[in-house]
């Protein structure tokens, strides 16, 4: 199970069949025979009390003591929550939130539209309505919640396991019957897609990141930097400058984003450089660095701001415009400026066409420098971005990265090597 391929408009779509599955199931199950049972319910609740051992009654209770009551209600989807607002996620977290209270006013809803009566059998009291089994729905929530959060097939597989499980704990303790069970999974996952659709990319969900195991082969290809990528990545970093977006035009000649950003670092160091070459041949996105943040800085002071600076002139205007400010902030760029360079002294700048996007590609390019910088013995290594790149900030939590003090202007983030 993978969501690499589970888009906005995928989940709206699947979310939304689900949930008319589940109704009409209930309609199936509950109003089109006439009474609160048939014959599949009632064969599936005679096997169980057949088959039932002390030990599945045992795992049985603890799965409705975890799967109801306060603790599906406020302490696993409160624990999920916390997680991921420790690891900064916090969209996510809201997401979370969302998605267990969406599942959890659906599967109330639908138990007072079709009113269904449990079996008489029950082992644990519940409360009132059959249809749809709300510890199933739970779980179907959870298990959803967490694989779009983490979309990992061993996450996958744990929430399959887990809601299986839950569902035939409901009729092992003759709590529910078994199309119980299965309207409980379908409400449950529909409703995580459903909100999982509504937030999308706000919530920084882990969308559109195909596995190894699954993913077609990608239309483009890592390879190490070469001299003649130079001028693509000029262009690349123009294209993604606006926080992520186009910035052409912004400046009265827009290599100087190139000079700034990118093009110094293969004149320094192009062994700590790959880029991204497109199926046709085009580089479409690069990655560069630095492994010393500080010498890399004198160097760009001494030789290389230097050498091209002429070509940037000042405006001369009263007051200075977005690239004035720019230029100043080249010109300054200095040894001993960066606060977190003596324990991350590595820093990288990583820029993709939106054409590469999907296929994995940025991840690739940061695990390839990251291994590189750790045979090189360097202990961390740190990056800045522009605050209101919040998808990029959500893929550095992703990959291991932390948020480090930072300015109004400057989101930093940091990973060690070493520990």
């Amino acid at each position: 199970m993978q969501n690499g391929t589970m888009t906005r408009s995928r989940m709206l779509t699947v979310g939304g069949a689900l949930l008319i599955a589940a109704l009409l199931l209930g309609v199936l199950v509950v109003v089109l025979p006439g009474e609160a049972t048939n014959g599949f319910d009632v064969a599936w609740n005679r096997l169980m009390a057949e088959v039932r051992q002390p030990w599945m009654l045992t795992l049985a209770l603890v799965l409705n003591r975890i799967g109801g009551g306060w603790m599906a209600i406020l302490l696993v989807p409160g624990l999920i929550v916390v997680v991921l607002l420790l690891m900064r996620r916090w969209q996510a977290a809201v997401y979370t939130a969302a998605a267990f209270l969406v599942s959890a006013a659906l599967v109330q809803l639908i138990k007072e539209i079709f009113g269904r009566a449990r079996p008489d059998d029950m082992l644990v009291a519940s409360d009132f309505g059959s249809f749809p089994s709300g510890h199933t729905a739970n779980a179907a929530t959870i298990a959803v919640v967490l694989w779009l959060v983490f979309p990992r097939r061993g996450v996958a597989i744990i929430g399959v396991i887990w809601t299986v499980a839950m569902a035939l704990s409901r009729t092992v303790l003759s709590v529910h019957w078994i199309t119980d069970t299965g309207g409980g999974m379908l409400v449950g996952t529909s409703a995580a897609l459903l909100v999982g659709a509504a937030f999308g990319t706000w919530a920084s969900l882990g969308l559109g990141r195909p596995s190894a195991a699954t993913q077609e082969p990608p239309v483009s290809s890592i390879r190490p930097y070469r001299p003649s990528d130079r001028d693509a990545m000029y262009e690349v970093c123009v294209k993604t400058a606006a926080a992520g977006g186009d910035a052409t035009g912004i400046f009265t000649d827009d290599r100087l984003w190139g000079d700034i950003f990118a093009v110094p670092y293969v004149e320094r160091h192009p062994d700590l450089a790959w880029v991204v070459e497109s199926s046709d041949g085009r580089t479409i996105g690069y990655i560069v660095s630095t492994d010393d943040t500080d010498a890399f800085e004198q160097w760009f002071r001494d030789e290389w701001w230097p050498r091209v600076s002429d070509r940037y002139p000042l405006s001369g205007e009263a007051e200075p415009t977005r690239q004035d400010k720019m230029i100043g902030y080249a010109s300054r760029r200095a040894p001993g400026r960066e606060p977190h360079a003596a324990e991350y002294p590595a820093h990288l700048h990583i820029d993709l066409l939106p054409e590469t996007q999907g296929q994995g590609l940025g991840r690739q390019l940061i695990e390839t420098l990251f291994a590189e910088l750790r045979r090189r013995g360097v202990p961390g290594l740190h990056l800045g971005m522009n605050p209101e790149n919040a998808g990029a900030g959500a893929f550095y939590e992703r990959i291991g990265m932390h948020r480090l003090e930072s300015d109004p202007d400057t989101t930093m983030y940091g990973v060690r090597f070493d520990g």
